[in-house]
């Protein structure tokens, strides 16, 4: 009899185990380390497919690393007084408040995250203390005669050239964001215009070509048939190889950057400039910001909205027509007073 209640505990013990192997092959391990939940985000987003949000939270796996020096924390030792030295870290390193804030609510969401999964227990709120909001950025804008000068510049390398030409392409197809000139790719040019939906909100946007804009794509225009891409951006034409969007954008700001050196100008172009450039010479021109609204692609405007149906893509390509003549002409009367000048030096 105590043989048989011997085996039949074994059996209990045995079972229980395999039971307890078993829960332990489903049940993934979490963990409530910071670097590697960040980590293991970083790859639940690159699986989904979201690349930007994956480098996003790789850069700030990086920057949190470096502040940390390498040492690993755990979630629950993560308090209000180690944010606010984090973020003091990333004031000394010149980051600007709303990249912080970015920075920020990546680890407030990794925070939340493992708060919903159960991995930490107690929230001991240690984002009370820190920016997590949006700074009012500064105008990045630039003056119409800035942008006669960039039309002018000549004794550019090939490469400042092409920044160059993509800074005014975005000007002369109404401020269209580089990450859309970037995907812009050849089956989206249709009968004199470019029909295309925006990547940020999928709106659908048609733009009339002005004759300058189309001499830019006959001039850039990928030849390879094996690349949809009309410009050279996401694509090197000399390795065949594609480029990620990120690279190719950092790449581009290095070149305005150049460009503004040799302009001397106090704030530098950018990828961003020139959108902000077509808003406020409309404006300046005296279009209506309802117009200026529904040409960039604003889809996040109540009254934009409104008159969507009653705004005709001729009113649109008339308004941006203006924006360029006003810098075609203003060079014209620029070249005209310089070759004056010099007929008086020599006449003296």
């Amino acid at each position: 009899m105590g043989d048989v209640l011997f085996l039949q505990l074994r059996l209990k013990i045995d079972n229980r185990d395999k039971i307890n192997v078993s829960m332990r092959t489903r049940i993934p391990k979490t963990t409530d380390s910071m670097f590697e939940l960040l980590a293991k985000r970083i790859e639940h987003f690159r699986r989904q497919g979201n690349e930007k949000t994956a480098e996003n939270y790789t850069c700030v796996l990086k920057r949190f690393r470096e502040f940390m020096r390498d040492k690993d924390i755990p979630l629950k030792d993560l308090s209000a007084s180690v944010m606010q030295d984090f973020q003091n870290f990333l004031t000394g390193e010149g980051l600007q408040m709303n990249t912080i804030s970015l920075y920020n609510r990546i680890l407030r969401a990794v925070y939340n995250y493992a708060l919903d999964e159960g991995i930490l227990r107690v929230n001991r709120y240690p984002f009370r203390k820190v920016f997590t909001g949006a700074e009012k950025t500064r105008k990045r804008a630039v003056e119409k005669e800035t942008v006669v000068r960039v039309i002018g510049l000549e004794g550019l390398s090939r490469s400042e050239e092409f920044a160059r030409d993509m800074f005014l392409f975005s000007i002369y197809t109404q401020g269209m964001p580089f990450v859309d000139i970037a995907h812009l790719t050849k089956d989206k040019i249709q009968s004199g215009c470019i029909i295309y939906q925006r990547r940020k909100t999928n709106q659908r946007i048609r733009i009339a070509l002005h004759p300058r804009a189309e001499a830019i794509i006959r001039k850039w225009m990928v030849e390879s048939p094996d690349c949809p891409y009309v410009f050279p951006i996401l694509y090197n034409p000399q390795k065949e190889k594609p480029v990620k969007y990120s690279s190719a954008l950092r790449t581009h700001n290095k070149r305005l950057a150049r460009i503004s050196a040799l302009l001397e100008l106090k704030e530098p172009l950018s990828s961003y400039v020139s959108r902000h450039t077509w808003a406020s010479l409309a404006r300046w021109l005296g279009i209506s910001d309802t117009v200026i609204s529904e040409a960039m692609g604003h889809s996040n405007i109540e009254t934009t909205t409104v008159y969507l149906a009653s705004l005709n893509v001729d009113v649109i390509a008339s308004a941006n027509r203006k924006v360029i003549d006003s810098l075609v002409n203003d060079g014209h009367k620029r070249k005209k007073f310089k070759e004056y000048q010099e007929k008086e030096k020599r006449l003296l």
